[in-house]
């Protein structure tokens, strides 16, 4: 299972029961090593001196910023990545880190460089002001959600046609459709305002789609969320890759719709594997 394939969260038009995203400062904390013989924690959260004190160390270095970064756990809590020994050159990056609902999304990235002479365990460790200690911490890393967003779409893409469900009042509604786009790093769909399908999507965005491909044997199920956008640039750049329906929609025509996937799930299946 591919979970959390597009954590994409946007300003959209009639949505106001999504809950509003607010982006959280954050501190990187650096010169700490994670010791040798800890067991890399399940959950990146640390909220007290004392289990961090157990799970890392102080590397201090010579000259300038080679003192360990201070932590006040009275006043802030961590959020802690460690990946395995590797004697790849790694680096972890926070990119960001958003408050939705009671959620904290933490968005980082993982760089991997030459193989080396020796082995590392990277560390990324960031501080929160403690007002967001209860949330529930959400990772994110980039790389993997894009890569994961293009299997997705070539997935698609094979299999030519595929069938999207939406919810029609207490009725299940679904039809083929043939045609999506990775835009700005968003998996997008595309359909006309006027019709049904549409509708259905802008009163529930909740949807699922089903792939087979061509052999019988393979099938994909993707479900998540559908958010509608407005934006010019991307309707044009849709029919730019999909010359064939110029003939029937323009970018500012008020009818073309092209709607993202948002906090999606993929399943890969076969009868000849477990789900993926």
């Amino acid at each position: 299972m591919m979970a959390s394939l597009l954590m994409f969260v946007g300003c959209t038009t009639k949505k106001p029961a999504e809950a509003s995203v607010v982006n959280v400062p954050f501190e990187v904390a650096k010169n700490y090593f994670f010791k040798n013989g800890q067991t890399i924690p399940t959950s990146p959260k640390i909220t007290t001196a004392e289990a961090f004190d157990q799970l890392f160390g102080m590397a201090a270095f010579m000259g300038k910023d080679g003192q360990p970064t201070a932590i006040d756990f009275d006043k802030q809590f961590v959020l802690a990545i460690v990946l395995p020994v590797t004697d790849v050159a790694t680096e972890i990056i926070p990119q960001k880190v958003e408050a939705k609902g009671n959620q904290l999304l933490y968005s980082y990235e993982v760089k991997t460089g030459k193989q080396q002479s020796f082995s590392i365990q990277p560390v990324s460790i960031i501080m929160i002001d403690k007002q967001f200690e209860d949330h529930e911490v959400i990772l994110i890393n980039e790389q993997l959600m894009q890569d994961n967003m293009k299997e997705v779409q070539a997935y698609l893409k094979e299999c030519s046609a595929f069938f999207i469900a939406t919810v029609d009042g207490d009725q299940p509604r679904v039809r083929p459709f043939g045609v999506s786009e990775i835009i700005d790093g968003r998996l997008y769909i595309m359909t006309g305002k006027r019709k049904d399908v549409f509708k259905q999507m802008a009163a529930n965005g909740k949807f699922e789609i089903c792939a087979l491909k061509p052999s019988g044997a393979e099938w994909m199920r993707l479900s998540g969320t559908l958010v509608n956008d407005e934006t010019l640039a991307v309707k044009e750049e849709f029919l730019n890759r999909n010359k064939e329906l110029k003939s029937m929609y323009r970018a500012d025509d008020d009818n073309m719709a092209v709607l993202y996937i948002q906090d999606a799930t993929a399943r890969f299946c076969s009868f000849s594997a477990p789900e993926r």
